[in-house]
């Protein structure tokens, strides 16, 4: 089963914090898979990943082009859009592909179509794949689910844990590098713990045994 940060935005504003904090954690060579319908904000986030990559050339839709590029930024950003391609045929023929050696990060609509694509995608560890899922409950609510490698929001230093807490059974993520630590799904610098203050709340012993650890998230 896959694991998600969930976000959930009620205006634009809102949308471009969650797009910089999704931003923060991007490197080169990783692939965004977005999944979710017409209008439901896909192009609009990414918008907002491209201004927080340093990017000013106005972002749209590459539904006509297939990919829009933008190399300015602290990391190219190749957007596409897959809602007219069904196959890997396809993908190879608009030279998908050969943008995973550009050195830059894709972000692909409508993934979806090509089942597998992140499985596939996710056999090369030289990329990363990172899932997000947006959901449309009303008219100006967005629910953003968030998968893939987390990196630490607060060092920025390391790829978080989902752990259990042997005592209580409680599911945690934790960062093994600065120690911070969350209890909620959504996974962000202003709800944060620190893990020894933690475990010491719960009276328990703020040692890393104290903790059933399992895989990265």
């Amino acid at each position: 089963m896959r694991e998600y940060r969930e976000y959930i935005s009620r205006s634009p504003e809102e949308t471009a914090r969650i797009a910089d904090e999704v931003a923060s954690g991007l490197h080169s060579g990783d692939i965004i898979l977005y999944e979710g319908d017409m209008g439901a904000g896909k192009t609009t986030l990414t918008k907002g990943i491209a201004a927080a990559l340093g990017i000013t050339d106005p972002v749209t839709s590459p539904t006509f082009a297939l990919v829009n590029e933008y190399p300015q930024g602290r990391v190219p950003l190749f957007h596409f859009d897959l809602y007219r391609i069904d196959s890997y045929d396809d993908l190879y023929a608009v030279g998908f592909f050969d943008y995973l050696d550009r050195e830059g990060i894709i972000a692909a609509e409508w993934s979806e179509n090509i089942p597998g694509l992140g499985q596939e995608l996710a056999q090369d560890s030289a990329h990363r794949v990172i899932n997000i899922r947006i959901e449309k409950p009303g008219e100006n609510e967005r629910r953003i689910l968030v998968s893939g490698n987390i990196i630490c929001p607060i060092c920025g230093g390391a790829e978080l844990l989902r752990a259990t807490v042997k005592q209580t059974g409680e599911q945690v993520s934790v960062c093994e590098e600065c120690e911070a630590l969350w209890t909620e799904p959504r996974i962000s610098a202003d709800n944060s713990l620190i893990f020894a203050n933690y475990m010491q709340g719960k009276g328990l012993k703020p040692y890393w045994n104290e903790l059933e650890t399992g895989e990265y998230i």
